[in-house]
């Protein structure tokens, strides 16, 4: 199998070796569309990668499941997906519980690590959240269903004006960071912002902020290289507690097929978007090397002091939500534990193996 999205898209192929197909014998069979609220753009890797489930979904329970992806927020926004999945106002969404504080904070727990790996990442976090007793418990009080991962892939600065190639450089700067982001920024002297992706392009448009931790993809995907000149390289943690769930009155809703299906495809999609995202990285920089629209963004090497100290108080941050964990009665050690023993899982296949769609 040496590439995974061709076999996917040619094959049918799925974990377990089979393939899932509903016929269509009988009148009564009727097309059911999950609502499915998205709010990025569509346009990107993840907005691909929902197009492909969509295509899935169709073509293997013979026409009888599929989505309908309200995109840009229409529907839920970033901040509003958790609750609005929970409350069934969409039957699938993508959600980023940083966003619903204190709703999914086992699911955040994959957060806490600071490894730029998609794949690795990716597989770690599936398990995690479809295994963890905790994880599990802790969807079910909140009527929500994981289905599947999306990643950010590793962590960069990109900012409007100035370059960023040592720890003075973000003295004074605003910064928009999330997470463990911001005390490592706000540690070199930078101010920090919370604003979902969608608004910053115009934060950056109108000088209420320097720059933005990011990704590449995002870059890309939202047209922030309109309003920016660097982007500077940390190649820090992923968010990894950032995918597609489920309302679980919708899930349990379905026909046994249609469940066994969406079980199916919640492990393919995310193997596909790790092989997606890992090529992208590197797709993505060159082209705002080279231009995009005749917008060229400048890469830039941080020194390795800025980098490495920055990773340490990003590390240290795990704390915070160890203490997050505590108030919600989780054993946040045990489950922090549970979370690096799959990581090095993974990691241990990866280095054996190497990647799935490399094989």
């Amino acid at each position: 199998m040496k590439t995974l999205i061709n076999a996917l898209a040619v094959t049918g192929f799925v974990v377990a070796g089979t393939f899932t197909t509903f016929g269509l014998g009988s009148a009564e069979a009727q097309m059911r569309e999950l609502r499915f609220a998205e709010f990025g753009p569509n346009r990107g890797t993840r907005a691909a990668a929902l197009q492909w489930l969509d295509e899935q979904m169709r073509e293997r329970s013979g026409g009888t499941l599929g989505l309908n992806i309200t995109w840009g927020g229409a529907l839920l926004g970033a901040k509003t997906a958790a609750q609005g999945l929970s409350d069934g106002v969409a039957d699938m969404a993508s959600i980023v519980p940083v966003y619903a504080p204190g709703k999914l904070v086992a699911y955040e727990v994959v957060d806490t690590l600071q490894f730029g790996d998609e794949w690795v990442g990716m597989m770690a976090t599936y398990e995690f959240m479809t295994q963890n007793p905790a994880a599990l418990a802790e969807q079910k009080k909140a009527n929500i269903r994981y289905f599947g991962n999306y990643t950010t892939g590793p962590t960069q600065l990109l900012m409007k004006d100035t370059a960023v190639k040592t720890a003075d450089d973000l003295n004074g700067k605003t910064i928009r960071a999330t997470g463990a982001f911001v005390p490592a920024m706000e540690a070199k002297g930078a101010s920090t912002v919370s604003l979902s992706q969608p608004k910053v392009y115009e934060a950056l448009s109108n000088g209420s902020v320097d720059g933005s931790t990011t990704y590449y993809y995002v870059v890309k995907a939202y047209k922030h290289y309109e309003v920016i000149d660097y982007i500077t390289e940390l190649n820090m943690g992923q968010v990894l507690a950032f995918g597609v769930a489920m309302n679980a009155a919708a899930y349990d809703s379905l026909t046994p097929d249609q469940q066994k299906l969406m079980d199916e495809l919640g492990l393919e999609f995310t193997q596909y978007m790790a092989q997606k995202m890992h090529a992208s990285r590197t797709d993505v920089k060159k082209e705002l090397q080279d231009g995009i629209d005749g917008h060229k963004v400048e890469i830039v090497e941080p020194t390795a002091e800025l980098r490495d100290s920055l990773i340490k108080i990003a590390d240290a941050d795990v704390s915070k939500w160890l203490e997050k964990a505590t108030k919600k009665n989780i054993d946040g050690e045990a489950m922090l534990a549970a979370y690096k023993g799959l990581v090095d899982k993974y990691a241990q296949e990866r280095d054996e193996k190497g990647y799935p769609w490399d094989r």
